[in-house]
């Protein structure tokens, strides 16, 4: 059982699945202010990632510019004009949508051992990964808790979903709570390197909060404590 719209788990007022399969923003649609003159700057997306692009921005937006694009990752900034009329450029990089996924079975949470290149780290972390366009928060957190523990929910629902470093990153995030799981074979890229752990709830805020760590793993099972879900 998915729960797309969570009303099983989360408060009322916290952010809903349904409308935000194929990213709402990249598509266009406006979040803001209303300014009837804007049309929408979202490149076009060819990599089958779901991409979560700003909505009408509250200060006008002179000039944006894309300066550096992988396969991964792109890079530019903004021209933007100040309420005072002084003009700065934002400098911003894009990652595809991803989605962070608390996994219980019975008394215990499940995390993943994975080494980080970009750290040099080894970490237990939560199991999480990259939204692909067409799905929902809530499959994409299915999707990958069976890809990478080896375990599949029969039942989802959304906690939170936020935008990352907001300073910096373009980089939208969810994070799904997974329970009532049937193992299976864990289905790994080839590049992908994840040994599933499990650790009982009472010691999961403990374990999230061990160096080395990361902040979607701090935040997602802090969010899941406090939606009682721990």
């Amino acid at each position: 059982m998915t729960d797309d719209t969570a009303g099983r788990y989360v408060r009322t007022g916290h952010p809903t699945d349904a409308n935000v399969a194929g990213g709402t923003n990249a598509t266009g649609d406006t979040d803001g202010a209303s300014d009837e003159s804007w049309t929408s700057d979202a490149p076009t997306f060819t990599d089958g990632r779901r991409h979560d692009w700003p909505g009408t921005p509250e200060w006008p937006v002179i000039e944006s510019q894309i300066e550096y694009e992988t396969g991964w990752v792109q890079a530019g900034y903004d021209l933007v004009e100040h309420p005072d009329g002084s003009r700065k450029r934002y400098y911003w990089a894009e990652l595809p949508t991803a989605v962070v996924v608390i996994t219980r079975a019975d008394d215990r949470l499940v995390f993943v051992e994975q080494y980080r290149p970009s750290i040099r780290e080894t970490q237990l972390e939560l199991p999480a990964g990259v939204v692909e366009r067409g799905e929902s928060y809530t499959g994409a957190a299915a999707r990958e808790t069976r890809e990478e523990t080896g375990f599949a929910p029969d039942t989802t629902a959304l906690l939170q979903t936020v935008w990352c470093s907001t300073g910096l990153l373009r980089h939208r995030r969810a994070f799904v709570f997974a329970s009532d799981l049937t193992p299976v074979e864990q289905s790994l890229d080839p590049s992908e390197f994840v040994t599933p752990r499990s650790v009982p709830v009472d010691d999961a805020v403990d374990v999230a909060r061990t160096e080395p760590t990361n902040d979607a793993t701090v935040e997602g099972v802090l969010l899941a404590r406090e939606e009682g879900l721990l």
